[in-house]
């Protein structure tokens, strides 16, 4: 199994009409590839970063996930992708 961590710069996004596309139309879009797991979504901290972390059944896919939402890619028109990492995952609980 393989993670994604995707850190997203919101500073530029209203809160509610964020959450409303993420739940709407992000989370729908993600849960859609192949090969995915489960994943949490995180609201922008203080430092305006949101976050989050996806499971996927092979590295492969997993890397079809960040190659679709990497650095530079936008998932709404004020947020912007600045960090996707993907990794092995080593345990669950």
């Amino acid at each position: 199994m393989h993670a994604v961590l995707i850190e997203v710069d919101v500073a530029g996004v209203d809160r509610e009409q964020g959450i409303t596309l993420l739940r709407e139309q992000i989370v729908p879009a993600i849960k859609a590839q192949s090969g995915f797991q489960s994943g949490t979504w995180l609201t922008g901290g203080a430092d305006s970063s949101g976050l989050s972390l996806t499971l996927w059944d092979t590295e492969e896919n997993a890397r079809a996930m960040a190659d679709r939402f990497g650095p530079g890619s936008s998932p709404t028109a004020s947020a912007s992708v600045v960090r996707c990492e993907v990794r092995e995952v080593a345990a669950t609980a």
